[in-house]
C-alpha cells in the first residue's frame, strides 16, 4: 500500500494545533505518518501534541529558522512515496489525502498537487493556484474570483500555496526540497517553480479542499518590517536563481520598475530597499543555487512562461491601489 508522510510546521500554535491534527487523523486514508516540526514553541503546543497525539513524530527545531528549513528536516528523514506539507493553521477535508494519492497515481507526471483553499474567516476562496508576475510580485488568480473560475475542476498552474500540498517524495528530494534560506514567504512559489524545471507538473485539483487561517503563525512571529524584508528578498532570489539569463535580461526593466514603485509607495522603505539589495550582496550564493538547479533542469523558460501574468501593468496597479493610469498594452508580453 502507498505510504504518506505528513509534515506539519508549527510555532506557538497551542490554540489551533488540535484542530489541524484532528483533521489529519480523521483522514479516510490511514497509511500515513504524521510529523510535527516545531520551530521553538514557548507555549503549550508541544505538550498538547505529546500528550494528546502520541502517534505523532515530533521534530523540535530549536534554531527557529522558519518553516522552509523545518520542512526539509522532516523531508530528509521521509522514505514514504508521498509527502504532504500542511501549515498548522490549515485544516484538510477528510478525503484530501485519499483523493490526492488517487490522482497522482493515475498521472505519473504530476510532481506537486494541491486544491481549493478557503479562507477560515470569510469562507471565501483564498486560492485555486497562482500565476507569477515578471516584476516580482505573485498574483493569486482568485483575488477577485468569479463563480465560473471557481468551478474549474483541475488546471496546471505555476505554483500552489504551501499551506497544503502533496509532492512525490523523490521529486521533492531531487530538487533539493525547500530553499531553507527563505525562512518564510515565496518558498511555495520557488519549490513549485523547480518542480516544473525538473520536468514534472504542478496541478490544481478542486476535489482537494482545505481551510486556511492565513499567517496565523507569521503575524505573531515576524514584525511587519521583517515580513517586508523577507518578501522582497525572497522574491528577488526566486527570480535570480530560477530564470535563465536571457529571460532575466529581457525583463530586468520591469523588475527594476516594480522595485522603484515599491520604494515610492510601500513602507517601511529601509526594509524594502534592503530586501531587494540583499540578493545582490550575496550573489555568490545565488550562483551556487543556479548551478544546483542546472543539474536537474529539463525545460526552458519558453516552456513555462505561459503560466506568467501577461499584463504587467494591471498587477502593478493592483499593488499600488490602482491610482495610476497607463496604457497596459505597452507592457503586454507578445
Amino acid at each position: 500500500m502507498v505510504r504518506v508522510s505528513v509534515v506539519v510546521t508549527t510555532k506557538n500554535n497551542a490554540s489551533i494545533i488540535r484542530k489541524c491534527l484532528d483533521h489529519i487523523y480523521d483522514q479516510k486514508f490511514k497509511n500515513f505518518i504524521c510529523n510535527v516540526a516545531d520551530d521553538g514553541s514557548t507555549d503549550e503546543t508541544l505538550q498538547i501534541v505529546k500528550s494528546e497525539y502520541p502517534d505523532t513524530k515530533i521534530f523540535e527545531c530549536e534554531e527557529c529558522l522558519g518553516p522552509a528549513y523545518n520542512r526539509n528536516i522532516v523531508l530528509e528523514k521521509s522514505n514514504e512515496e508521498f509527502v504532504v506539507f500542511i501549515d498548522s493553521d490549515a485544516f484538510i477535508d477528510r478525503n484530501w489525502i485519499d483523493q490526492a494519492i488517487h490522482k497522482m497515481e493515475m498521472e505519473k507526471s504530476i510532481g506537486l498537487i494541491g486544491g481549493k483553499v478557503y479562507d477560515y474567516h470569510t469562507d471565501k476562496i483564498q486560492s485555486i493556484g497562482g500565476q507569477t508576475y515578471f516584476g516580482g510580485t505573485v498574483w493569486l488568480e482568485d483575488c477577485h474570483i468569479d463563480d465560473k473560475r471557481a468551478q474549474i475542476k483541475e488546471k496546471l498552474c505555476h505554483w500552489l500555496p504551501s499551506s497544503t500540498f502533496m509532492m512525490r517524495t523523490h521529486v521533492a528530494k531531487d530538487i533539493g526540497g525547500f530553499d531553507s534560506d527563505y525562512g518564510y514567504l515565496y518558498e511555495d512559489t520557488d519549490i513549485s517553480w523547480r518542480v516544473w524545471l525538473a520536468g514534472y507538473k504542478v496541478l490544481y485539483f478542486s476535489s482537494l479542499e482545505s481551510v486556511h487561517m492565513m499567517s496565523a503563525t507569521a503575524s505573531s512571529t515576524y514584525s511587519h518590517s521583517r515580513r517586508q524584508f523577507m518578501s522582497k528578498r525572497n522574491k528577488m532570489v526566486t527570480f535570480l536563481k530560477n530564470l535563465e539569463w536571457v529571460t532575466l535580461i529581457r525583463f530586468s526593466p520591469i523588475i527594476l520598475m516594480v522595485v522603484l514603485v515599491e520604494l515610492i509607495i510601500l513602507k517601511p522603505k529601509a526594509a524594502i530597499f534592503m530586501g531587494n539589495i540583499d540578493p545582490f550582496l550575496n550573489f555568490k550564493k545565488i550562483f551556487k543555487k543556479r548551478k544546483e538547479i542546472k543539474k536537474f533542469r529539463k525545460i526552458t523558460d519558453k516552456e513555462i512562461v505561459t503560466f506568467f501574468v501577461s499584463d504587467h501593468w494591471k498587477v502593478i496597479k493592483r499593488c499600488i491601489g490602482g491610482n495610476l493610469k497607463f496604457n497596459s498594452s505597452l507592457l503586454k508580453r507578445n
